[in-house]
């Protein structure tokens, strides 16, 4: 079934990517204002007049999972709304990239977003929480946490930012990659050059594991690495994937280094200018397609898998990596940041 539904939602995306290749240009921004007009549907037809025309913007590229969730969560919130409510999806970095548009939803010239969360710690510090390196024993416990209690908690958190989190969706586990040999443990590490973020959780860990971390903007990292200036990097499977950064690399190792989720982000005066049914609905349907798009992610992370070892990439799978040395190794990044955080790494651990 999830698989069918998949197909058909890939399906949608073409035709969408389609439409708006022909009708991207001169078009008006509307935060959540009352439109009067209609469009034409593929076949012609009329569709209903939208009362709001919402703009979300993501970095995805179409075959990523992102893309094909919000595909989805548009149309599904146009057909519950009966029309009342349609999406306009800027996809692929049109926007620009995450930490942007999280900042155009927040200051409010966009109307939504899906992010990794990442850049929305930025925004709202506790949120980081969840990026502690090695902090989750699998999915399911990342599934315990964020759909629990401590997930309510830091979407609430949003709201001081003038954003409202309406649910965690997903980017996936990261893994390590390289193209100098394979890594099973911290030790594997020693001399690597690996890219990251400008993060600072994220240098200190790799710095614990022995590595030089080297911050890179994302659109340069395809190039650093083809030229030597890092040797590798953490991805998911589907970044790893879709912007085919599996072609400079070698080897890549399942070792959750940590879990990127992904926020479902609403402008705060917007939302709140919306009628209260098509409030609950979209907080509804947000929940619901964040399962979907969680279940879909997992599929294509296993389907990738099998891909990147049909073009020759050496993975090791998790099982096989030493998991507890690499958590023993990032104690000190654990002394010295998980205060920033209050009780909530001691929280997420206890729910393992």
């Amino acid at each position: 079934m999830r698989r069918h539904w998949f197909f058909l939602i890939m399906l949608a995306l073409t035709l969408t990517v389609i439409v708006a290749l022909s009708g991207c240009g001169g078009q008006e921004t509307a935060q959540g204002v009352e439109q009067n007009q209609t469009k034409e549907e593929n076949n012609g037809s009329k569709t209903t007049e939208a009362e709001y025309v919402l703009q979300l913007g993501h970095i995805a590229p179409p075959a990523h999972s992102y893309s094909l969730g919000i595909e989805a969560f548009a149309k599904d919130l146009q057909e519950a709304t009966d029309g009342r409510v349609s999406l306009e999806i800027f996809g692929g970095g049109q926007l620009g990239g995450e930490r942007d548009v999280v900042e155009q939803v927040s200051l409010g010239t966009l109307d939504m977003t899906l992010v990794t969360s990442g850049p929305v710690g930025n925004f709202v510090p506790d949120l980081a929480v969840i990026e502690m390196p090695f902090l989750f024993k699998d999915i399911d416990h990342v599934y315990r946490v964020l759909d629990g209690e401590i997930g309510q908690e830091l979407l609430a958190k949003m709201e001081d930012s003038n954003l409202v989190g309406l649910a965690f969706w997903e980017n996936g586990f990261r893994h390590l990659s390289n193209n100098k040999h394979p890594i099973y443990s911290p030790d594997d590490l020693q001399g690597l050059t690996m890219r990251t973020i400008e993060n600072d959780i994220f240098v200190e860990t790799y710095r614990a594991l022995g590595a030089d971390p080297t911050p890179i903007a994302w659109p340069e990292v395809f190039t650093s690495i083809q030229q030597g200036v890092a040797d590798g990097l953490d991805t998911s499977y589907g970044v790893f994937h879709s912007t085919n950064i599996y072609e400079v690399q070698k080897y890549y190792s399942e070792t959750n280094m940590y879990y990127a989720s992904a926020v479902l982000l609403i402008n705060k005066d917007v939302f709140e200018s919306l009628p209260a049914d098509l409030q609950d609905v979209m907080r509804e349907l947000a929940v619901e397609h964040a399962h979907k798009q969680r279940a879909v992610n997992q599929e294509m992370e296993t389907e990738q898998k099998e891909l990147l070892k049909e073009v020759g990439i050496e993975i090791v799978d998790f099982e096989d990596v030493d998991i507890d040395a690499f958590r023993e190794a990032v104690q000190p990044v654990y002394e010295r940041y998980a205060d920033r955080f209050g009780d909530l790494v001691q929280r997420i651990q206890d729910m393992q």
